[in-house]
């Protein structure tokens, strides 16, 4: 009896087939399926759009991706998002992640390091998360200025007019 019949080739094919979709998938997501990362968790109130596989910055070079985001349903604002760091980097004590979009609406998270480079965050451990401002943050924060302005514009605009 031949142990490579027909049935044992598509088999076999089949199997190879769906390992590599699998592989091949996870590497169109940011995620490396071959390699371990540290894992880091962190804690946010809102996540505004952050997903998994959402890039990891550190002074604009990409040290990871966001691997999964944990919803705790007890505690309505205590959502986590765990990210895989590359082995090398090292966070200093305080360091924090910041939530930063473009105008294009892409999302990333971005690491602001800590000010003591020698107290170091243990592998596993929880940081804080937060939003950056950005360019429109700052644009809202200037909203009560502009209000407190447009009576007295709009009185000069007329003295023009």
């Amino acid at each position: 009896m031949k142990f490579l019949t027909n049935e044992v080739k598509i088999a076999l094919a089949a199997i190879v087939g769906i390992v590599i979709l699998f592989a091949g998938m996870q590497f169109l997501k940011g995620l490396n399926v071959f390699s371990s990362a540290d894992k880091y968790y962190v804690r946010f109130s809102d996540i505004s759009g952050l997903s998994a596989s959402s890039p990891v910055y550190a002074n604009g070079y990409k040290v990871g991706v966001v691997e999964k985001v944990l919803y705790d349903y007890s505690q309505p604002n205590n959502i986590v998002a765990v990210m895989g760091l590359d082995k090398n980097l090292m966070l200093p004590r305080g360091t924090k992640a910041e939530i930063s979009s473009d105008l294009l609406g892409n999302v990333k998270l971005e690491l602001k390091f800590g000010p003591n480079p020698i107290d170091l965050i243990e592998k596993g451990d929880t940081i804080e998360g937060g939003m950056a401002t950005g360019l429109m943050g700052k644009a809202a924060d200037m909203i009560p200025q502009v209000e407190v302005m447009l009576p007295k514009l709009d009185s000069i605009l007329a003295a023009l007019n």
